[in-house]
């Protein structure tokens, strides 16, 4: 039976549960943020389209601080948040390290892949795509990835990230307990390289290597995207036929999405 997929952008729960891309939290009430929907068993991809008109969404921008990608502190620099706009052109607002964004105008959608551009050039945080279901949510945390972050999990598979790529952190959790789920092999063919986390440490993929207990995935060095905006993405689990989802790719950017797999 082909595995069912729908990703999920992680924004605050639980601690005790310890997801990939959970920020600290203060509010017991922390919600699970849906993200993108994937296809199933290699069927078209859904539509991420929706006619629910404009909303506004709300929340913080937080960095990432380790190759965990589960520790999280508010980002007290400046960014431009943009996103989808209702009216067929994107939206945008600004956060100024402490108060809470406000983007008005936003299309409601399925996918609506919302960017955080940090205002410092060059600086530790990259510009990150996150998929957020904006028919579905109007608070959300938003994440940065931290380029020497990522620059130490390429030393450890032996290899140099490159600013002509966009780059892909990828976590898979089971659909029944939402926990990380291992045993999964993962392919993107426009990536240069597939590094899954392996205890500590990071395993480059040879073709047989699979998640460990954190689900963990990055690509390295991918393509950037085609007409589309995204590059596909394959999840087998042994025998069982592959399933398939989209994942937005820019050049020079990061993008990260949690997975959630029904086996």
């Amino acid at each position: 039976m082909a595995l069912g997929l729908v990703a999920l952008i992680v924004g605050c729960q639980k601690q005790d549960e310890h997801p990939p891309f959970l920020a600290s939290c203060d509010n017991s009430n922390c919600p699970m943020l849906p993200g993108i929907v994937a296809s199933v068993g290699g069927a078209g991809a859904p539509s991420t389209t929706s006619d629910a008109g404009a909303g506004t969404l709300t929340g913080q921008v937080l960095l990432l601080a380790d190759d965990s990608f589960v520790s999280a502190s508010l980002f007290s620099q400046g960014a431009k948040i943009s996103a989808d706009g209702a009216n067929g052109t994107p939206v945008t607002d600004t956060w100024n390290g402490a108060d809470p964004f406000s983007l008005a105008g936003v299309a409601q959608e399925a996918t609506n892949w919302v960017s955080v551009t940090p205002n410092l050039v060059g600086g530790d945080a990259l510009v990150t795509y996150q998929a957020v279901q904006t028919s579905a949510v109007q608070s959300v945390n938003l994440l940065l990835i931290s380029g020497p972050v990522l620059d130490g999990i390429f030393d450890k598979v032996s290899a140099l990230r490159s600013s002509n790529f966009g780059q892909i952190v990828l976590s898979f959790r089971s659909a029944g307990t939402g926990l990380a789920l291992s045993g999964l092999h993962v392919t993107m063919g426009s990536a240069e390289l597939a590094a899954y986390r392996s205890g500590t440490g990071w395993i480059r993929d040879d073709g047989t290597a699979t998640t460990d207990a954190s689900g963990l995935v990055v690509f390295g060095n991918v393509q950037a995207a085609n007409a589309t905006g995204t590059q596909t993405v394959l999840v087998t689990h042994g025998s069982t036929p592959a399933s398939q989802f989209a994942v937005r790719v820019v050049e020079g950017a990061a993008t990260l999405s949690a997975v959630t797999v029904q086996l």
